[in-house]
């Protein structure tokens, strides 16, 4: 669930949505919170090989300086008693 809102927000970014399809989005979002899941979109940060909660994709010409360009996957927690749980790890491309 968490994956296809991630999909929708991105898809609805791109183009002009109607308002109640982002209303909708934003109320899936926030029943996901609800229950404990927190949903990261990682897109822009700095990557590297010590990362955890990436499985990333390399592109273009390798340099220190890598950064995020493309998630495919969002990064899941969840959060339980002030913990929180990697639940599932983001799917990146990284450049």
């Amino acid at each position: 669930m968490a994956n296809l809102v991630f999909e929708l927000e991105k898809k609805t970014a791109r183009s002009e949505a109607l308002p109640g399809v982002q209303r909708t989005i934003s109320r899936m979002q926030q029943v996901l919170e609800e229950a404990g899941l927190l949903i990261l979109n990682p897109l822009g940060e700095a990557f590297s090989d010590t990362r955890t909660d990436v499985e990333a994709t390399l592109v273009g010409a390798l340099h220190d300086k890598l950064t995020i360009t493309e998630v495919l996957k969002p990064i899941v927690y969840m959060s339980q008693e002030g913990k929180n749980t990697l639940v599932q790890r983001g799917v990146v491309l990284a450049g």
